[in-house]
């Protein structure tokens, strides 16, 4: 009987703790993917030259450029070690067995050596490996969370500022402005100008203008099949 009640008090005890590591792991999923969206945007929005602190960006948008970054990275690499750990499963399945004198083979004196002295200094090699591995850890998540979203920012900018339709803005005045629009804060819309394409780069001008008076926007006409 005391056996059985121990053993729901720990499970109980299981229970609360996993549920403080999923709320754990769902925050620190968060933080990490408003880091990434935040680093792609504000890349994007440098290399068009237009402030980001001004541009309406909601919290929702900082974690949907972030997920999808993040996530199909991880996909990717999930893929990957699923397609490795499958491929080495079935080597190892059809390699023949390796003979008794194979195990029994002495190790080389310097490995020998080697495996002594890391012995004989069994917790510095802990110390040293555990530093070593959370360097490792920090550089891959800033790679991962903002060199990599800051690199795809860049890319996708570029792309845009290549590829985008022109927008016709009448002001009630009659004045009228031609452009792509790259963002719009609460009083201005940010408009880019493409003067030249070609393999070497994309060259552009980024320009503001007041939403008040505005009359109409008008995009470019365009013709879309129905099959791709």
């Amino acid at each position: 009987m005391t056996e059985h009640i121990s053993r729901e008090e720990n499970l109980r005890r299981f229970r609360k703790h996993l549920r403080i590591d999923v709320a754990l792991f769902i925050a620190s999923m968060l933080g990490a993917f408003t880091l990434s969206g935040f680093a792609y945007l504000e890349k994007f929005h440098l290399i068009l030259d237009v402030p980001i602190q001004r541009v309406n960006i909601s919290a929702q948008q900082f974690l949907s450029y972030g997920a999808t970054g993040f996530g199909s990275f991880l996909s990717a690499l999930l893929f990957a070690m699923a397609l490795v750990g499958i491929v080495s499963l079935f080597l190892l399945l059809i390699e023949k067995p390796r003979v008794s004198e194979e195990r029994s083979a002495t190790l080389p004196n310097w490995l020998s050596g080697l495996r002594d002295r890391v012995a004989e200094n069994r917790g510095e090699c802990i110390v040293v490996g555990v530093i070593s591995l959370l360097a490792i850890l920090l550089i891959f998540a800033w790679y991962l969370l903002v060199r990599g979203p800051s690199n795809n920012g860049r890319a996708a900018a570029l792309e845009f500022a290549s590829t985008c339709e022109d927008r016709n803005l009448t002001y009630a005045n009659l004045d009228k402005y031609d452009g792509c629009l790259v963002a719009e804060s609460d009083d201005m819309f940010y408009l880019l100008k493409r003067n030249q394409v070609d393999s070497k780069g994309v060259e552009f001008q980024t320009f503001a203008l007041p939403k008040s008076g505005v009359k109409s926007i008008t995009g470019q006409a365009q013709k879309i099949n129905f099959k791709r």
